[in-house]
């Protein structure tokens, strides 16, 4: 049996890419999680920090706290507390492309409480399993460049 199309479907389009205004340096980020910047590098600090660096406080989590020692309390910490989800990292969006300090242009992937997942290509090679690889990228130089 054969059927009558009523309509064509055309291939949903590609959802635009939003184009964001780069944070100038220097400048604190309006940002889900605590942002300072000292010594020309933007970052966002930890507990034991925050009481003794000027720093605006993130609009939805306080500082994370310091990491236990020990793999048991340190996995719970980072379940806990780490990597909790979050809209941004200092800015960043999940969507944005970067520059990273020693591996080139990156893609941010994902953002939590401790950093944002970038995510950059590999070049092709017999010992590369992905085209790609992943870090996180935790605060940003006086170049622009984010690094962990």
């Amino acid at each position: 049996m054969q059927t009558i199309a009523l309509f064509e479907v055309a291939p949903a389009a590609p959802a635009p890419v939003k184009a964001r205004k780069p944070l100038a340096l220097g400048e604190l980020p309006v940002s889900s999680v605590p942002a300072a910047y000292d010594r020309e590098h933007l970052y966002s600090p930890k507990a034991n920090t925050a009481a003794v660096v000027d720093h605006r406080p993130g609009d939805q989590f306080p500082p994370l706290p310091v990491s236990p020692s020990g793999p048991k309390a340190w996995l719970d910490w980072w379940r806990a507390e780490a990597s909790v989800s979050t809209p941004d990292y200092l800015g960043l969006e999940p969507g944005d492309v970067i520059t990273v300090v020693s591996t080139g242009t990156a893609t941010v992937v994902s953002t939590c409480r401790f950093g944002a997942v970038v995510r950059y290509e590999l070049p092709t090679g017999s010992f590369n399993r992905e085209p790609y690889a992943e870090m996180y990228v935790t605060a940003r130089n006086q170049f622009g460049h984010w690094y962990r």
